[in-house]
């Protein structure tokens, strides 16, 4: 998520923060199915996101906090005992990366007005947040958003199985 950050640069890229740091995440979610095959060890890895939204003190990041919590229970209810299972990992895997796009920019698509002002009030620059006004305006490109981070949650885990099936069996570590 960090590194998705570099998204807010503008109000124009900040809106496919989610598709950015869906990729990453869906790396690291591979390895953590992975590596970690006991039960909650998704709900524990969406602790740190968690922290992350709730740190920000605005609702949006409360918002994203009871998100990320849910749909990693979900996540987990998928995943069952079977953690290796590849379709398993995969569709869960997407269940839990799409906090970011639904539950996320909820706030930002439905209440614009006082997302953006909240924005201002928290010293983020003008010009930004017209440009974010105008994008989370067009309330259609939620959908591409969301689609936007299925897929990059998608490419995230199909790097992750190959990283997992060709350097780490390689090292012997997994």
């Amino acid at each position: 998520m960090v590194l998705a950050a570099v998204m807010n640069i503008s109000g124009y890229t900040a809106i496919f923060y989610p598709a950015v740091a869906s990729f990453f995440i869906g790396i690291l979610y591979v390895i953590v199915s992975c590596k970690v095959p006991k039960r909650f060890a998704v709900l524990i890895f969406g602790i740190v996101p968690c922290a992350y939204f709730f740190a920000s003190g605005l609702i949006e990041g409360v918002i994203g906090s009871i998100g990320v919590i849910l749909l990693s229970f979900i996540a987990e209810a998928i995943l069952g005992k079977e953690r290796p299972d590849a379709a398993k990992i995969t569709v869960s895997g997407l269940v839990y990366t799409l906090y970011m796009s639904i539950i996320g920019m909820a706030e930002n698509f439905l209440f614009t007005d006082k997302y953006c002002n909240d924005a201002l009030a928290h010293g983020i620059d003008g010009t930004i947040v017209e440009q974010m006004r105008q994008m989370y305006g067009m309330k259609w490109l939620w959908a591409v958003v969301i689609a936007a981070t299925a897929l990059c949650t998608f490419i995230g885990i199909a790097i992750g199985k190959a990283i997992m099936k060709k350097h780490l069996r390689k090292a012997g570590l997994v």
